[in-house]
């Protein structure tokens, strides 16, 4: 050869330099859609683009693949096969009918013993390839990929006010065929499904706040149901005092007291299934039940009698309340209750001791229609405390889930005696927080304490 190995290009004009190369490529003829090979493949080749355009494609487990670039005429694929062993790092296949020249390692080799030359010149054409591919790189994908990621930090910034379809330096980019496309592309889709999801959380927080606004309302509607503390003309003939604390907005406890004449004074407790508004709802039901009856619905037995039925009819929910109601007459400590299925109450004696009074518990009401209960009755003295509560304060839970527990409710009485009744609840009340540490209440917690007045001193 009379030219410098410099010139030896595979696709030199030359008609005798190219005979020269076609002794040692092979032909290669794809048809369109026809794949070359896939990602992955062992990798052993050089291919030359004489026609034809190829498509370079990324396949991605378990997704859509991602076309990176196409290569045309002059342009040569697959160059670092030909000096180490690898897989191939994308799949290659035929846009359109092409016409390519593949040179394999192992012939390369034979090349640099049979003719050094040609294999020098073949070396530098490679080289030349690959400082091509990093001025590529350089300028072609590194640059907009920099405006591209100071694009997105913009977007960030913005708290994605920006958007970006307005940002030039994304819509440039993704009008190219190549990574930088699809990575801007990829952009446009993510930005364009954070302010969808953004425009749903926005819409669902306002559904949020308007339920919470709701729900505010809704107790705040509750506790008009719950009575308002006795004036003080009634307080010197009947000690009594209560607390309900719902541990949602609106919750299923229910206590009442009130004078249904000069010495009989009437009082309840209640807690209903489930929580939250369907349990509100079906408490304020039974309050106004309770509340209307009591005063004109004699004798006592047959207001539970009829409150139950009541509550029985068009009961779709299934939903019940457990109740205690009774009667304590001031001028004679006579008191007479009825249990419906409600925690037994706590009877704290004027010699300190504390006693369930367990007998007598019939089925909630609300469950089945035409239940007789059975009233209880006893004497309470002077200086004796009635302690009714529901459940939300013996399953009051730590931050280890453990249960308050009835065990130390009636310890707590035992020792520490409150004198009356509302001293009874805020001791109660500050034990059960004590107890709970700052864990989330996880039920409606009252407590209702009925006592006859003290004597004077």
């Amino acid at each position: 050869m009379n030219k410098s190995t410099e010139s030896l290009s595979p696709f030199a004009p030359e008609t005798a330099q190219r005979l020269v190369w076609t002794e040692h490529l092979e032909p290669v003829a794809l048809a369109a859609g026809e794949v070359l090979f896939r990602q992955g493949d062992p990798a052993d080749s050089l291919y030359f683009i004489e026609s034809g355009e190829l498509a370079v494609w990324l396949e991605l487990p378990g997704q859509d693949r991602v076309q990176l670039r196409t290569l045309g005429p002059g342009q040569c694929l697959g160059e670092m096969a030909l000096y180490r062993r690898e897989q191939r790092g994308a799949s290659v296949e035929a846009a359109s009918a092409a016409q390519l020249w593949r040179l394999t390692a192992s012939e390369l080799a034979r090349l640099e013993l049979a003719a050094p030359a040609l294999a020098l010149a073949m070396h530098r054409h490679v080289v030349g390839l690959l400082a091509g591919r990093i001025t590529h790189s350089n300028t072609h994908l590194k640059d907009p990929l920099a405006r591209l990621a100071h694009a997105i930090r913009d977007l960030g910034e913005s708290r994605f006010i920006l958007r970006a379809d307005q940002d030039p330096r994304i819509t440039a980019a993704a009008e190219r065929k190549d990574e930088v496309g699809e990575i801007a592309t990829a952009i446009r889709h993510l930005e364009r499904q954070l302010h969808s999801h953004i425009e749903e959380l926005r819409r669902a927080t306002t559904a949020r706040e308007q339920i919470a606004s709701e729900l505010r309302i809704a107790g705040r509607i509750q506790s008009s149901f719950l009575p308002a503390p006795l004036p003080p003309a009634a307080a010197t003939r009947v000690d009594f005092a209560a607390l309900c604390r719902p541990a949602r907005e609106a919750g299923g406890d229910l206590y009442d007291g009130f004078f249904l004449d000069e010495t009989r004074f009437f009082f309840a407790v209640g807690d209903v299934s489930g929580k939250g508004v369907p349990a509100a709802l079906f408490m304020a039901v039974t309050a106004m039940c309770l509340r209307a009856l009591a005063p004109a619905d004699q004798p006592f037995p047959s207001l539970l009698h009829r409150v139950n039925n009541l509550l029985c009819h068009r009961n779709a929910t299934q939903q019940f309340v457990s109740l205690l109601a009774g009667v304590l007459d001031t001028a004679t400590g006579e008191l007479s209750w009825t249990n419906c299925g409600h925690p037994a109450p706590l009877l704290l004696t004027a010699d300190g001791e504390a006693a369930w009074l367990e007998d007598g518990r019939g089925p909630p009401a609300g469950v089945f229609e035409g239940v007789e209960y059975e009233t209880r009755r006893l004497t309470l003295r002077r200086g004796e405390l009635l302690v009714l509560y529901t459940d939300g304060v013996t399953e009051a839970l730590d931050p280890t889930e453990a249960l308050y527990g009835e065990a130390r409710l009636q310890e707590l009485l035992k020792k520490r005696r409150p004198a009356d009744a509302r001293a009874c609840v805020d001791l109660v009340a500050a034990d059960v927080a004590a107890f709970a540490a700052g864990a989330p209440q996880a039920d409606d917690l009252t407590l209702a304490v009925l006592g006859a007045p003290r004597a004077p001193a």
